[in-house]
């Protein structure tokens, strides 16, 4: 049962054909459900997989994402033979490609209820078939869902292959991937999503076509024990990701697509393509996307391989607009969720006057509330707060010091919203001036939150969730992430409730401790470098070490290679002013051994250790470090700036370097290096 994918595995390692990478317009195909090919029609199966195979420089295929259902029956060997057959000629030739489980892989015979049974799609399709594959990128700790990358039009994709009726922890694995791959357009292919029920009863909307409603849940059921509903999906995850362009999807025979938006107001385009009731299992019926960057589309075709015939209906070819640039960021963006991708930094709670020594640091929910007692003699506020603590620092998933801030914006999931009819009160978010902590109270702030502990207005939005009952809220705080970047303390968010007589109602905003991570309060700051100074003094990056004490050599590749392998690397970032220093040297690509940050007043050259130290003059040492990661920093966090230590002096030019230990030295005796130099001339 595993020769077979192992086979294809070991032999899958030939090159990409010569299709062309950089070429503005490629396709991707998408393989809708091949289930009854697998059992009774494998000769259509393996000719789809030949005709692509076949074509891809020609119609310069980039990518291939199956929409589940490999198979009828997921207990069958046989039909799991016939289909790693068919995907092995896709193995061969090399084309990135993305498959995943759908009802019928996962279950005896597709029907919800009975068991679930992952263990024959996990040994012939799970990661172990892509390992070693240099588009493949990883799966969720159950294998079920996976990520790939292919280049088109000289530009990174990102394709996501969910598993049917995906649980929150594939989800919440999906999630960090896409929030550390910003810089790509992600294409999200699952398994059952969408139907298109009016052309069954005639086009009369007795069940209204688009996503699954819930009314189908309860007579179809879910396919994994903790299954989210299709709708869940949508609100919890795609809408939620900016980079998101498309979601494909099978299960249902039918075609149908429609338009949704995204957070940032950008079209979704969710589509449907399933033909597995169709004559021969399905007539081997393939979709093709042609992306055309130039001109900002994407054309949908439908061809059968089988009949060589194109499909001509509205649903069948079509054409979409894509602004593509709009769903790629273009600064590095960093995302801070409780419990995603490790963060765990979040701070929130609220403070209620009508109970002024209650903490509430370990609520499910944060209230803002004009009036938390609906008194008609006196108004009881409640004023949630709100923190993310590590945002800045040399660590992975951290920003850099003296970074400039580009965007922040606060995502916060509003569990309860306002029901009084007579009023639609605003709710206004601040920068807390003061510092708090999840066991404060209304009396330990000093009788709450008032205009002194606060900063400027930074956004105002409803709390009146009509007409669609949308508990999400997006909001701008770029001012103050920019201002904690800049030295003030970061002291969070203040939620104050718009103060109206007679209103008796507020909100309450899901917290950090939420047994749903995808709702839980999320910051996304965007962020370029400020680069200061100029290196000098690089390491030529080859695989040969330094001369070691070699006479004749000029020393032009200074800064030889380390026990990493590369180059270590040191970078300026931020104002080197003696009225404003925000400078932050920043060393990487060491390893995590102790560091030296030191000062020359002039650039010098010559043999030390393993490298080329190139600060001279006269040397002062600035701070003592140990790497983590490879990196550190100085000024690190709780230390002064450069120029109130008094190494700076007057006005003028100085060098930096970084000393480091490197235990697998090149050129010993001597067990260290350094890193490049750099030159920064500091102002009044």
């Amino acid at each position: 049962m595993k020769s077979l994918p192992l086979l294809a595995s070991l032999l899958g390692a030939a090159g990409f054909p010569c299709a062309d990478a950089s070429a503005q317009s490629f396709v991707v195909v998408g393989i809708p459900d091949t289930q009854n090919y697998s059992q009774s029609y494998p000769a259509i199966y393996s000719q789809q997989t030949s005709w692509i195979a076949n074509n891809i420089a020609a119609r310069n295929i980039r990518f291939v994402t199956h929409y589940g259902d490999i198979v009828n029956n997921g207990d069958r060997l046989a039909e799991w033979n016939n289909a790693d057959f068919a995907m092995r000629t896709l193995d061969f030739s090399g084309v990135p490609q993305g498959v995943l489980a759908g009802n019928h892989d996962v279950t005896p015979s597709g029907t919800a209820g009975t068991p679930y049974i992952p263990g024959n799609y996990l040994a012939y399709f799970g990661p172990q078939r892509y390992a070693g594959r240099s588009w493949f990128r990883g799966a969720s700790p159950s294998g079920m869902s996976s990520w790939q990358v292919f280049n088109g039009g000289g530009q990174e994709f990102l394709g996501l292959s969910i598993v049917v009726d995906a649980p929150l922890a594939e989800l919440a694995w999906a999630q960090e991937i896409l929030d550390a791959n910003r810089d790509k357009v992600a294409i999200m292919t699952t398994h059952r999503y969408l139907q298109d029920a009016e052309d069954y009863t005639s086009g009369v909307p007795i069940v209204p076509s688009g996503r699954y409603p819930d009314v189908w849940y309860g007579v179809e059921g879910l396919y994994h024990p903790q299954g989210l509903r299709s709708e869940q999906i949508w609100d919890w995850f795609v809408r939620r990701n900016p980079n998101i362009v498309m979601v494909l999807c099978g299960h249902f025979h039918e075609e149908y697509r429609q338009q949704s938006l995204n957070v940032r107001g950008l079209p979704v385009h969710e589509i449907l393509a399933d033909y597995q009731d169709d004559p021969n299992g399905g007539d081997g019926w393939l979709r093709l996307h042609t992306f055309d960057l130039a001109n900002d589309r994407i054309g949908v075709e439908t061809y059968s391989t089988y009949l060589d015939q194109s499909r001509t209906a509205d649903e069948s070819s079509f054409s979409l607009a894509v602004p593509f640039a709009q769903y790629r960021s273009a600064d590095p963006v960093r995302v801070f969720q409780q419990g995603i991708a490790g963060y765990a930094g979040t701070q929130d709670t609220w403070i209620d006057q009508s109970n002024p020594n209650t903490s509430y640091g370990e609520s499910g929910v944060r209230v803002s509330d004009d009036d938390v007692a609906n008194s008609v003699f006196s108004d009881q506020r409640g004023q949630a707060l709100l923190r993310f603590d590590g945002l800045f620092g040399a660590s992975v998933g951290q920003i850099p010091p003296g970074a400039q801030i580009v965007s922040a914006h606060l995502t916060i999931q509003i569990a309860d919203d306002i029901d009084n009819p007579l009023f639609d009160p605003d709710f206004f978010v601040h920068r807390m001036l003061v510092p708090w902590s999840e066991a404060s109270t209304w009396n330990s702030l000093g009788s709450g939150v008032g205009s002194g502990e606060i900063g400027a207005l930074l956004a105002r939005f409803s709390g009146d969730n009509n007409p669609n009952e949308d508990g999400l809220r997006r909001l701008d705080v770029t001012a103050a992430v920019q201002a904690w970047a800049a030295g003030a303390p970061n002291h969070g968010f203040a939620i104050l409730p718009e103060i109206i007589s007679g209103n008796d109602d507020g909100i309450e905003i899901l917290t950090s401790e939420s047994s749903n991570p995808l709702l839980r309060p999320r910051l996304e700051i965007a962020w370029r470098e400020q680069s200061t100074g100029v290196a000098y003094c690089f390491g030529d990056g080859s695989s040969t070490p330094c001369p070691c004490g070699n006479a004749s050599w000029s020393g032009a590749q200074a800064g030889c290679l380390n026990s990493l392998g590369g180059a270590a690397t040191l970078r300026a970032q931020g104002v080197a002013s003696l009225a404003a220093d925000t400078l932050v040297l920043r060393g990487a690509n060491m390893p995590d051994s102790s560091a030296l940050y030191f000062q020359g007043t002039t650039a010098t050259s010559g043999l030390f250790g393993d490298g080329l130290r190139c600060a001279g003059g006269s040397v002062r040492r600035l701070g003592a470090k140990t790497n983590s990661g490879g990196a550190s920093l100085h000024p690190a966090s709780g230390d002064a700036p450069i120029s109130a230590t008094g190494a700076i002096g007057a006005p003028g030019e100085r060098h930096y370097q970084v000393w480091y230990r490197n235990a697998a030295a090149f050129c010993g005796p001597d067990t260290f290096n350094l890193t490049n130099g750099v030159r920064v001339t500091w102002t009044p």
